[in-house]
């Protein structure tokens, strides 16, 4: 009895130790007897490679091409006829006119086909505006700030920590960007400018137009023209 017992003690004491307690953390390299497909032979995001010169997992796209489609229509896109959208009304993503100056108004006609193939007309509306300020709080408001007036959490942090480079925050409301014509805030937010990054890859063409609408809304509501203040409000104020 007493042999059983200890060898029943030397097992149990040789499972924990190879299977260890259950919840335990260990930075040890854990010891697999079925993967559960843990392990794979796959690249990962943002992985090494020392095959490649600059060692990186992922290849950033071959210099000079064009994505063609979604890789989901391939009849229809490599058809012999086929034309991106964007290249017949290319205004629309470029921000600019025909001969390269930034649009001063909105753009004529947006991405959506009517039936009989036409573009339709680009309208601003309530939807349009819902969606600039949802993309606005995203992307914009933590430097920008709710008002657009450049007072956004990234200028708080700047004052803490005194980084140079947030001071160059821009106050949207300062005179010389509610000059800018649409085309140009489109461009900025498109790609860039100073030390603010490009949203071209966050935010969609329509996504873009529609940020302009709700920042012009927001400039609006800031210094309002006389003209446009209703007959009721201005009897209030007085």
């Amino acid at each position: 009895m007493k042999r059983y017992l200890t060898f029943l003690a030397v097992a149990v004491l040789a499972m924990i130790s190879f299977l260890g307690f259950q919840g335990k953390t260990s930075k040890d390299t854990p010891v697999y007897v079925f993967d559960d497909m843990d392990v794979q032979s796959k690249y990962k995001p943002q992985g090494e490679n020392a095959f490649f010169a600059d060692g990186r997992d992922a290849r950033p796209p071959v210099a000079g091409t064009v994505a063609r489609g979604n890789a989901l229509e391939p009849l229809k896109v490599f058809s012999a006829d086929y034309r991106r959208l964007e290249s017949l009304n290319p205004s629309f993503v470029t921000g600019k006119d025909a001969k390269g100056a930034f649009l001063a108004t909105f753009p004529a006609k947006s991405m959506n086909l009517l039936p009989n193939g036409e573009f339709k007309p680009y309208v601003v509306d309530a939807q349009t505006l819902e969606l600039g300020q949802a993309k606005f709080e995203i992307y914009c408001k933590i430097c920008h700030g709710a008002a657009a007036d450049g007072n956004g959490v990234m200028k708080v942090r700047s004052a803490v920590e005194g980084d140079a480079a947030i001071l160059t925050i821009a106050n949207l409301q300062a005179p010389n960007y509610r000059a800018y014509p649409q085309g140009q805030i489109f461009d900025v937010i498109t790609n860039g400018k100073n030390t603010m990054q490009s949203y071209g890859d966050k935010l969609s063409p329509e996504e873009r137009w529609a940020v302009v609408a709700y920042l012009r809304a927001l400039q609006l509501s800031q210094s309002c023209p006389a003209e446009l203040v209703p007959a009721s409000v201005k009897a209030e104020l007085k």
